[in-house]
């Protein structure tokens, strides 16, 4: 990640092959595919890191109290927190790459449906002969998931920001993406 996220924004993702990649951090093509299925799970992993750490610890999350948006909410949060030093100049390289990177963008989706999927399957188990309940925990997790891009997005777009985005400012747009989430549902057009 170290090489090739600087390299896809200095050079072009296209014009970064995993053979380049590999040649410059010194690694056999066959480590590479060992532990990143492609370019894009590469790219992405600094933002996916977030989602697989919630994942491994979705039973702990779940087993707190409270509405569900903000359980979410505030677990992403905690996660964005452990996240090791110098995450967030990764995290912002592969937001900004997503945006503008179609292929890179596609794959993260992919990605986030099974994250997703995952979480929604976790939730319905809690809320057996709830009716509705898939539905609700679909919608509930499409919310969080819009909340986490948003204060994302909004948190890589300052100039400069891979050099001084830090991870307080995201936990704080990531509380105040969850908190509008509410009233903005309710919003009603004229």
């Amino acid at each position: 990640m170290e090489t090739a996220l600087p390299a896809f924004t200095e050079r072009g993702y296209e014009a970064v092959t995993v053979d380049w990649l590999c040649d410059q951090a010194e690694v056999s093509k066959r480590s590479f595919f060992r532990y990143f299925d492609g370019k894009e799970d590469l790219a992405l992993t600094p933002l996916n890191d977030v989602w697989r750490l919630l994942i491994a610890d979705l039973d702990t999350v779940l087993d707190r109290s409270g509405p569900l948006l903000e359980v979410l909410g505030e677990a992403l949060v905690a996660v964005v927190e452990q996240m090791p030093p110098g995450w967030e100049r990764l995290a912002v390289l592969s937001a900004r790459l997503s945006g503008t990177t179609p292929a890179v963008d596609a794959a993260g989706l992919l990605v986030c449906e099974g994250f997703t999927d995952q979480v929604v399957g976790a939730i319905t188990q809690r809320l057996p002969g709830s009716s509705g309940a898939e539905l609700s925990a679909r919608v509930v997790c499409a919310v969080a998931v819009a909340g986490h891009r948003a204060a994302v997005d909004a948190w890589q777009s300052e100039p400069g920001a891979e050099t001084t985005a830090t991870r307080g400012e995201l936990c704080a747009l990531l509380r105040e993406s969850f908190a509008a989430a509410p009233a903005a549902l309710e919003i009603r057009l004229p």
